[in-house]
C-alpha cells in the first residue's frame, strides 16, 4: 500500500496514489461516514454534506476523484483506524 515506517505504519499519500474503491469501502466499514470527511473542502462545503450525505457510491466515487474530501491522516492497524491528527488516538493505535 506504501512506504513501511520503522514503527510499522505503512505510510502512502493517496493524493500520489489514489485509494481504490474497495479502499474507500474498507475505511468506511460500517461507520458513520461524516468523520471520515474534510468539512473543509470545497466539495463538502458546496453540496452541503454536514446536513446530508449522498448515496455511498456517489461518495465513493466523489472520494476518488477528490481523495482530499477524506479527512488526513488515516493510520490503520488490522481493522482499526484513525482519521485525522487525534494525538491521543493515535498512539492508542501505535
Amino acid at each position: 500500500m506504501g512506504e513501511k515506517a520503522a514503527s510499522g505504519l505503512v505510510e502512502r499519500d493517496y493524493s500520489k496514489k489514489p485509494l481504490t474503491e474497495c479502499e474507500v469501502r474498507e475505511i468506511f466499514g460500517d461507520d458513520a461516514l461524516l468523520p471520515f470527511l474534510n468539512s473543509r473542502h470545497v466539495i463538502f462545503k458546496e453540496r452541503g454534506f454536514a446536513t446530508s450525505l449522498p448515496p455511498i457510491e456517489e461518495l465513493i466515487e466523489l472520494i476518488i476523484g477528490e481523495p482530499n474530501l477524506l479527512r488526513r491522516p488515516i493510520l490503520r492497524r488490522g481493522r482499526k483506524f484513525v482519521i485525522g491528527s487525534d494525538q491521543e488516538a493515535i498512539r492508542a493505535l501505535i
